[in-house]
């Protein structure tokens, strides 16, 4: 498994109440967020971003209703904002 740490986002279109993570940047690629959610329920690879000088795991959660993942980070005390506050591409 290698680690890679995610650095900005796309964000697709919302319901007016959720924001939707679309894409996201790892270096100098760009992946779709269903990809990166497959890596990271597979085991394959794990994802991180920086935030407040430490580093935090992205997890893919399955949203209620939609029983679609989604992107999000570990609590950790961490607000959730912390992977939408990564720049945008």
């Amino acid at each position: 498994m290698a680690d890679y740490e995610i650095i900005a986002v796309r964000v697709g279109t919302g319901n007016g109440r959720t924001h939707h993570i679309a894409a996201v940047k790892v270096g100098e690629s760009l992946f779709l967020a269903d990809q990166i959610v497959d890596w990271i329920n597979a085991g394959t690879h794990r994802f991180w971003v920086w935030f407040q000088n430490e580093e935090v795991d992205v997890v893919a959660r399955e949203q209620g209703a939609s029983r679609r993942y989604y992107l999000t980070i570990t609590s950790g005390g961490f607000p959730p904002i912390a992977l939408l506050s990564l720049p945008r591409f």
